[in-house]
Order: C-alpha cells, then structure tokens, then sequence
C-alpha cells in the first residue's frame, strides 16, 4: 500500500501539475485555464501556472484561449508500457486466443480502485463500453480487478475494499464491501474470477492473475464473452483451461 509522503519529501507542484493533465477526461477536446482550476480545485493563478509550464513543454497546446494535449503525452504511457517485458507476447498470445475463440481476450493491471486495460484484442462483436488501451473499468466489478484484488495482503485489500465505490452499474454488480469480500473468499481459493454481468449487461468474464518469476501478480489475463443460461459452466469448461494455457506461455516462453 502507498503510504503519504513526508512533507519534504513531497512536491505539491508536481502534483497540481499532474493534476492539470487528469482533468484531460474522454471526450473533452480542449479546456479554459477557468475549466482547469474548476475540474483541479485549484485557484486560477495555480491553473495558468501549471498549464502554462506543460504547453512550454510540449504536453499541450493553447489555440485562442483554450488548451488540449498532444500527441507528446502519449509517451508517458508509452514507455511503461515498454518497461513490461511481457507485454510483447502476451499480446501475440491473446491475438491468438481471441481468433481460436472468437471472444475479447485482454491484459489488464490494477491502478488505484480500477483496471487498466494493457493490451486487448477484440471480437467481431465488440463489447458495447471502450476497452482500448489505457481505458479504465472499476476493479471490484471486473474479473481481472478481482483476481488481482484476491492476490493482494489483507491489510491492502481492506484498505481497497473501503474506496471502491459500490453504487450499481447493473442490476447484478456487487453492491457492499462484505459481499465483495466473500466473492474475493472464493477467488483466492481456485485461483481464477467469474463475473455475470456486473459491469455491463450480457456480457460476463473469466481471468486469471499473470505472476512474475518472483510470485507478484503483474497483471491479469481475461475473456469476455456472451452471458447466458451455460455462461459458468462454458467459463469453466470450455474458456478457462485455454485461459491457463494461455497464461502459462505468457508466464513462461516457450511452453
């Protein structure tokens, strides 16, 4: 768990910094220095300062009185992406997977209460939420959030179970930390995570969590498919030993 900061050894103008280029969500083009203080809760002077400095730097632009971002910020995701030996082939592998199965097959990570999706290829009948690269879906209602949720110590996981938001995104998604915590029960003990419909309606998903050599789970392995009458049994059956195999060579090249 990420613990505060001494104060010296914090810089608050990196965060605010940091701060400016969030408040860039989907869907937005560009933002006013009085948009950016409102989304940042920060005062304007600190607002004009903070996007003042990424435009000399080449994170955004300003055209009249408006600032976007560049394409220079791509970058940053960039290289953690490259810092993840894996990822190469764990994206051959779910190409793969996906064309075996004709299902979305995804790579995602935990990153605060969300999933971050790494690497994802997607079936002929796409899902109906954007799941490109780099998109978000809370945790405790994904299968990869929750294997990967089911891995942590007690102590982190609590301190996660207490952050998540549990207003409902269908009528099946988990609702209250307690049931969260039994589903998580039953995950660590075989070892993979099964969720019907609970964030999106007709569609259901199955994961497993990727270790590295040193037994640190990095990262998680998912299908998504239909949801149906059979949905567990055919995760069970039928998804989740290609799902291992899969996971195995990911963990292991040359398997």
């Amino acid at each position: 768990m990420n613990r505060p900061p001494r104060k010296d050894s914090y810089l608050q103008s990196l965060e605010k910094g940091l701060a400016v280029l969030d408040s860039f969500t989907a869907g937005t083009a560009s933002l006013s220095i009085s948009d950016i203080a409102e989304r940042t809760g920060q005062d304007r002077a600190s607002a004009r300062r903070a996007i003042l400095t990424l435009t000399h730097l080449g994170y955004t632009r300003l055209d009249g009185r408006r600032f976007s971002l560049t394409p220079k910020v791509l970058s940053l995701g960039h290289r953690y992406l490259s810092s993840l030996p894996f990822l190469p082939l764990a994206q051959r592998i779910i190409e793969e997977l996906a064309d075996e199965m004709q299902e979305t097959v995804s790579v995602g990570a935990l990153d605060g209460n969300d999933v971050v999706f790494l690497c994802r290829v997607a079936a002929r009948r796409f899902l109906s939420f954007d799941a490109s690269v780099g998109s978000r879906v809370p945790a405790h209602l994904h299968s990869m959030g929750q294997v990967l949720l089911a891995t942590l110590a007690e102590e982190q996981r609590e301190a996660m179970l207490a952050g998540f938001d549990y207003r409902p995104r269908t009528p099946h998604s988990v609702t209250d930390p307690e049931q969260l915590r039994q589903q998580l029960r039953t995950v660590a003990e075989q070892g993979w995570a099964f969720t019907n419909q609970q964030y999106e309606e007709g569609y259901c998903g199955i994961a497993i969590p990727l270790y590295d050599g040193d037994g640190h789970a990095l990262a998680a392995l998912n299908v998504s498919f239909a949801a149906g009458q059979r949905a567990l049994q055919r995760a069970r059956e039928d998804v989740l030993p290609r799902l291992k195999l899969a996971g195995r060579r990911i963990q292991s090249p040359g398997v």
